[in-house]
């Protein structure tokens, strides 16, 4: 995998035009001194050469440790303070990479398969899940029933044989691609501009958990849910995970937006969606 290139530069500086972090309403909770923060430099990862996946499992490592952090496209923006905690995160996902590309020999005849059925999927779609599977290294045989390098159309025979031992891996490829696809007609965000949504839309959470009444809150529920539901998947997540959080979005606006609202449902709703954006924003 492609060593991740990093840059530094000041806060504000002209080489970005805009602050590599949106204000985090939940920074006054967090061990970074607030202070330091505003002063020296900030990173700048570039990792336009990693795989999806490799990007992936980053930002999960990175929210696992709580590492304040932020996307401009592939390339991710970290506080110097921080530097040697992420350094070691990219370690591990470069050794976790090297490991599968060490056992990625092609498929052979003793080894078990698995197939799954892309008989009614576009060529398109079939193309795209191939550059997946290539990129994560997964050894894989499209079988059409004919000539290997024959396009086929949706309806006929056309089978997608992995390991069994990679059956699971695959099932969250497809699982985020088909996901993804639903998504055509969705708005797309940068990074800076979803986080900024989700962090607004905490703000508006925490207060109806305190106050299910709150004005400010339901006004920023009603303003930024609505926003969310029709967001497509932004770096950083999977398919399949952003969809969950747009249904519990929408099913908290549908309680805000009901005339005989309950109370203490939209109080604990409210609270477990704060607690779920906590850890994103």
């Amino acid at each position: 995998m492609p060593a991740a290139f990093r840059d530094r530069f000041r806060r504000g500086s002209a080489d970005t035009g805009t602050e590599p972090f949106p204000s985090d309403p939940a920074d006054q909770d967090s061990d970074q001194d607030s202070t330091d923060a505003e002063a020296g430099e900030w990173l700048a990862y570039e990792l336009h050469e990693w795989s999806l996946e490799s990007r992936v499992m980053l930002q999960q490592l990175l929210t696992v440790d709580k590492v304040v952090h932020s996307w401009q496209g592939t390339t991710l923006m970290v506080h110097e303070s921080l530097e040697e905690k992420v350094d070691s995160l990219v370690d591990e996902v470069d050794e976790t990479e090297k490991a599968k590309e060490a056992t990625s020999r092609p498929i052979g005849p003793e080894d078990s398969l698995t197939a799954f059925e892309l008989a009614e999927w576009s060529e398109a779609l079939r193309s795209e899940l191939v550059e997946r599977l290539v990129q994560a290294r997964v050894p894989h045989i499209l079988d059409t029933g004919g000539d290997a390098d024959q396009e086929t159309e949706p309806g006929e025979v056309c089978d997608l044989l992995v390991r069994e031992a990679d059956e699971d891996r695959v099932e969250l490829v497809i699982d985020d691609l088909l996901a993804r696809e639903e998504e055509a007609q969705f708005e797309e965000l940068d990074g800076l501009e979803v986080n900024t949504l989700l962090s607004d839309l905490f703000v508006a959470c925490d207060r109806l958990r305190k106050d299910p009444g709150d004005l400010d809150g339901i006004r920023g529920v009603v303003t930024n849910a609505r926003r969310i539901a029709g967001v497509r998947t932004p770096f950083g997540f999977s398919a399949p995970n952003w969809r969950t959080l747009r249904n519990t979005v929408r099913e908290l606006l549908d309680l805000v937006e009901s005339e005989d609202t309950d109370r203490d449902e939209l109080r604990e709703l409210a609270h477990r969606m704060s607690d779920t954006l906590r850890t994103l924003v």
